[in-house]
């Protein structure tokens, strides 16, 4: 337990906010489970690399994979290869157990140093002309909407045949609460599909996130829940249950490129969800 508090104080120097959201997610059920590289120095825990299990389907298929997250290094430590080390190391734990392992980065010259490679990925485009619709949607706030968060990830279906990340909640907890606490970020509940419709609404455009139900809805009913009309989708993941008319075009979401290390299939163009990424 001290060793964590003291990994977890190098993060929240890092990453201002996490150790408030790793509590969220833990009273929501969603316990910490990433294995932390530590680099100490003295008793201080100065460099970190966290280590997650991050199943994905491809082409149908399951496909072992970690990811690496939360690279951290004390200020008056870096450039000295702590994280380098660290990454190795968890590398070479991962080797014999996953097939590749993944890390989103706003700096992928330094990962490939460490023989990772950039993943070009890609949002889909479809222009769509759509009236405003008449199915209602509501916000979704903690905790009042918990129980319905855990419910309905618990129970989801894959949004896409060709790529899927298979989060049940812990890693779309985390980042549906970091920043926008109490409300989650980009979920509304619809009762009609009893799923969630991750998206936001740019003047006539619609950035369509994630679809979280048991049961896939058709397009135009996800269409129907529109607060407002449009005139184009990008869709922030293989639309292939929904449409096959959307055009893949190279896209960097939120500045950070997907890089991998490892035996990565071949795939067609696709992205991670916003939601499960790392």
């Amino acid at each position: 337990m001290v060793e964590a508090k003291l990994y977890l104080d190098l993060l929240e120097g890092s990453f201002p906010g996490i150790k408030a959201n790793i509590k969220r997610c833990e009273e929501l059920g969603f316990p910490w489970s990433s294995i932390p590289f530590l680099k100490k120095e003295d008793g201080e825990v100065v460099s970190h690399v966290g280590f997650l299990d991050y199943p994905m389907l491809v082409e149908g298929q399951k496909c072992s994979v970690g990811a690496l997250h939360a690279i951290c290094t004390k200020v008056t430590h870096r450039n000295q290869g702590l994280a380098s080390a660290l990454i190795q190391e968890a590398l070479k734990c991962a080797k014999e157990r996953y097939e590749f392992v993944v890390l989103f980065t706003e700096i992928p010259q330094f990962y490939e140093k460490l023989s990772f490679r950039s993943v070009q990925e890609y949002r889909f485009h479809l222009p769509c002309q759509h009236p405003k619709g008449s199915h209602p949607l509501t916000g979704v706030i903690s905790p009042k909407d918990n129980p319905l968060f855990l419910r309905s990830f618990k129970e989801r279906a894959p949004i896409s045949n060709h790529v899927w990340m298979k989060d049940y909640g812990a890693i779309a907890s985390f980042n549906a609460l970091f920043a926008t606490y109490p409300t989650y970020w980009s979920l509304y509940y619809s009762p009609s599909i009893e799923g969630f419709i991750s998206y936001s609404l740019e003047d006539k455009t619609l950035h369509l996130l994630d679809i979280v139900a048991s049961k896939i809805p058709s397009l135009e009913q996800i269409l129907d829940h529109l607060p407002a009309s449009i005139d184009e989708i990008y869709f922030y993941f293989p639309p292939d249950r929904l449409t096959n008319a959307a055009v893949a075009e190279p896209y960097l979401y939120d500045k950070c490129s997907l890089m991998a290390y490892g035996n990565l299939p071949s795939i067609k163009p696709f992205m991670v969800s916003p939601l499960s990424r790392c």
